[in-house]
Order: structure tokens, then C-alpha cells, then sequence
């Protein structure tokens, strides 16, 4: 029989598209640092902006696309088996509803509606993805512009519905479990290795979706200062927020390694008589 790790497949995604976006970066850099930091105001720029570093030259486009093509089938297993625990979890959580009393019902009535809305979040950032990865700047610009920011918004909206829901399934009621009542304790209660796992996954997962989202509202000045009045350096100050939004979007879904800790994928042959 052969078994392979669940957490495996998030881990991988975070390693191979932080490298798509290293190398990127880096080819650009060597070859063709002038004509990705060439903008419409003529002026100097540091550094370039992820739309121009891997969709207008080669082999940086190459390089990020071929990456990306092998992520695709990583993610929608993550997104597929993000679904399949938090109805787990959630049908557990049921199973206790005597320990915990009321107050387990209400969280089973916020994850009947929570668990496929961050399920149809994740799904529509994969497409919107793939608008702006697949159709670049100089093809067709409002198509990726579009891509872009959909890819930010649906993001930002997974995150919080996926943070409530590992929260109502996996936090909420652990803590509460040892008589602690607020989330000021979270940290200074002692748990199993299992538990201490997903309170870490669930705490920086939160960090980098507020972080996500003030980086976003931040980028939109330098966007503006940019765009419409020629800033000096505006364009390499975007382009800072443009890849710590990857950044920051790439770590949440690698931290997901720590929630399948313990899931694996088998394979085996059933026996049959002859």
C-alpha cells in the first residue's frame, strides 16, 4: 500500500511558487532590468512590478507559467481536502454538543454557511489567478489589471471566511475546553503537539490576512501617484506592496501543512479470490 503525506501537497505549492517568483525576479534583474522598470514617466525605478517581471519576457513568463502549471493540481487538492476536514471537523464538533452546550450549535450554524463560502472563495482566486498569470500586461492590460485586484479581493475574503472557520472548528472550543475564556489565554495554555499546530497555523494565517489586506489599501496610493502623476520612485514603492501581497498570499496557503498533519493519501489494491 502506498501512502503519501496530505501536507505535502500545500508545502510543495509554497516551495515551487516562491521559487517561480525568486527566479523570475532574478532573470529579470540580469537581463532585462531596463525594460521591466521602463515605465510611461521616463523615470528611474528600483525595482520592478510582478505584472512586467513574468508577462512580457522571456524566459521569465516561461519560468513563472511552467511554475504555476504545476501548482495547479496542489491547489485545487488543497482546496478540495480544506473542504473535506472543516465538514469533519464540523460534524466532531456535533458529536460534542453535550460537552460544550449551546454554544456548539451556533458555531455549527455560522460553518453551515461559512464552510462553502471560503470553499467558493478559494475556487474564484484560482481563476482570477489565472487571469492575470496567463494573460499579461502587454496582451491585453485591462484583462490582467481585472485579473489582479479580483485575485487580491478574493484573497483577502478566503482568508477571513477560512480563519473563521479553522477558529469555530479547531480554536474556539479547545481553549474553552480548559476554562479560558478569553483569547488572551490562547497563548499561555499549555496543549497536545496536534492542537499547539493549529493554534500556530491559525494565528500567523490571521496575521498575514490583515497584513494582506493593509498592504493592498497601501499599494493604492503609490498605484495612484504612479499612474496618474508620475511620482518619483511611486512605481518601485507599488511594486514593493505589489510582491509582498504575493508574499503574504503564498505563505497562508503554505501554512496549510500544519492542518493535515496526521491526513495522508492511500493507494492499494483490493484482494480478490480467483
Amino acid at each position: 500500500m502506498f501512502k503519501l503525506q496530505a501536507s505535502l501537497l500545500p508545502l510543495a505549492y509554497g516551495i515551487i511558487t516562491m521559487s517561480s517568483f525568486i527566479l523570475t525576479l532574478i532573470f529579470a534583474y540580469y537581463l532585462h532590468f531596463a525594460r521591466v522598470t521602463r515605465t510611461h514617466c521616463g523615470l528611474y525605478e528600483f525595482l520592478p512590478s510582478i505584472s512586467s517581471t513574468i508577462g512580457d519576457f522571456s524566459p521569465e513568463m516561461n519560468i513563472y507559467r511552467y511554475g504555476m502549471a504545476l501548482t495547479s493540481g496542489l491547489r485545487l487538492g488543497t482546496i478540495y481536502l480544506n473542504h473535506y476536514l472543516a465538514h469533519e471537523d464540523r460534524q466532531t464538533l456535533l458529536l460534542q454538543s453535550s460537552h460544550f452546550g449551546p454554544s456548539v450549535h451556533e458555531s455549527v450554524r455560522k460553518l453551515d454557511w461559512l464552510i462553502p463560502v471560503s470553499t467558493v472563495l478559494d475556487v474564484l482566486r484560482v481563476f482570477a489567478a489565472g487571469g492575470w498569470i496567463y494573460i499579461s500586461s502587454s496582451e491585453h492590460l485591462f484583462a490582467h489589471q481585472i485579473g489582479f485586484v479580483s485575485y487580491v479581493i478574493f484573497s483577502f475574503a478566503f482568508m477571513y471566511t477560512h480563519s473563521a472557520v479553522l477558529y469555530h472548528t479547531r480554536i474556539k472550543f479547545k481553549y474553552n475546553a480548559q476554562g479560558n475564556r478569553s483569547l488572551s489565554s490562547l497563548l499561555l495554555t499549555s496543549y497536545s503537539s496536534k492542537t499547539q499546530k493549529d493554534i500556530f497555523s491559525w494565528k500567523w494565517k490571521v496575521i498575514l490576512g490583515i497584513t494582506h489586506f493593509l498592504l493592498f489599501v497601501g499599494s493604492l496610493k503609490y498605484f495612484v501617484d504612479h499612474t496618474f502623476y508620475c511620482v518619483y520612485l511611486s512605481y518601485s514603492k507599488y511594486s514593493i506592496f505589489e510582491w509582498l501581497l504575493a508574499f503574504t498570499n503564498v505563505g497562508y496557503d503554505t501554512l496549510t501543512f500544519l492542518e493535515f498533519d496526521g491526513l495522508y493519501f492511500t493507494l492499494h489494491r483490493d484482494k480478490k479470490d480467483f
